[in-house]
């Protein structure tokens, strides 16, 4: 019996996959409205993981195109890094960053009104946990409640309306953001921080996803094992069905519909092949797929370049210089109680007790 649903459980994520598939590479008929030359409207939310890829790109574009016009519109924690950028000396164009600022909360802020943070997101790995991660899903999908979606949506709209941009570009998990340009009926193009297995799983051929990549939150190694092969497609299993029901995601839908959007919130249909998508994958250095989408572009490491360390602070440049350093990144969305503040702490005391290094 529990063989037998396992291979109705694999052949219904097959059907899936290649459902998610199909609905991904549909194609709009309508042709975008043509916007003002030379002129980038960015969508991105505030949070640091999710926006130093845009803010290094509008580095990028400042230095190498200072012709074209770029404007922002975020939330206001943002506002200080953008002047960081247009006043750096070695930046040529004559145009600063223009900022439009959105009332309301970025995606992680807006996480935490709802009691949720990446430290009460953690959960047990494999079976143990997949229910935890599928109930958090609903929120991280999209966070911000109704009526703070449409005020978002209605705010971008505006923005859009008064830049008149010839492309935008937008955070894949800003989906508010998504949602007014599409029904504005914009060119617009997505840069993301993840990787080409995390985008396009479903695209890689003979349903690869199911057996040969780790499902998420199933600590697997990459290929998986053959031993864990049964449950890997358990929990791709249980992912994606969760991901196809989710109640309060569907009550947020059928609210901003009624209120005049198009499509809202749908993930499924989050990548379309005229849409121009740049990853920071970098080939040998990331999970390796065997598809990749024409319209989607891996550039590597997108990061600022706003000078030495010793232009931008003479003291820590030469503290650095004492000793090998070692980094430790501990991430600008995660809240760490105590107890995990406890194991890093006794780990870098052992870490300095072996080694002549210091840490950053």
């Amino acid at each position: 019996m529990a063989t037998r649903r396992l291979a109705l459980g694999a052949l219904v994520v097959a059907i899936l996959a290649l459902l998610l598939s199909r609905w991904q590479t549909q194609v709009s008929t309508i042709p975008p409205v043509v916007g003002r030359n030379n002129t980038a409207l960015f969508f991105v939310t505030s949070d640091h993981g999710f926006s130093n890829i845009h803010l290094a790109t509008a580095q990028g574009l400042l230095e190498r195109h200072p012709h074209v016009r770029l404007h922002f519109a975020s939330f206001a924690p943002l506002l200080p890094r953008l002047h960081r950028i247009s006043s750096y000396e070695q930046n040529p164009s004559k145009h600063d960053i223009q900022f439009h600022m959105i009332d309301g909360l970025s995606v992680i802020d807006t996480c935490g009104t709802f009691g949720k943070n990446t430290s009460n997101s953690v959960h047990p790995r494999g079976l143990a946990g997949i229910a935890h991660l599928c109930k958090d899903m609903q929120l991280y999908v999209s966070p911000w409640a109704g009526n703070d979606h449409l005020s978002i949506y209605n705010q971008v709209k505006s923005v859009i309306d008064a830049v008149d941009p010839a492309v935008v570009v937008v955070d894949t998990l800003f989906r508010p953001a998504l949602d007014a340009t599409r029904d504005k009926k914009r060119l617009y193009a997505f840069i993301s921080p993840n990787t080409l297995i995390e985008n396009f799983p479903a695209e890689q051929p003979w349903a690869k996803m199911l057996w040969k990549y780790p499902a998420m939150g199933s600590g697997f190694p990459y290929p998986v094992p053959w031993s864990k092969i049964p449950e890997n497609i358990l929990l791709n299993v249980r992912f994606i069905w969760s991901m196809l029901f989710m109640p309060e995601v569907q009550e947020k839908r059928d609210f901003l519909k009624a209120h005049g959007l198009t499509d809202p919130i749908n993930f499924l249909r989050l990548h379309r092949p005229d849409v121009p998508w740049l990853t920071q994958t970098t080939p040998g250095a990331s999970l390796p797929v065997d598809f990749v989408p024409q319209n989607v572009t891996c550039t590597g490491p997108m990061t600022l370049s706003l000078g030495s360390a010793a232009e931008q602070d003479e003291e820590l440049a030469t503290w650095l210089a004492r000793a090998p350093t070692i980094l430790i990144n501990l991430g600008a969305g995660f809240v760490y109680p105590e107890s995990y503040a406890l194991v890093i702490a006794q780990a870098i005391a052992r870490l300095l007790q072996d080694l002549r290094v210091q840490v950053l």
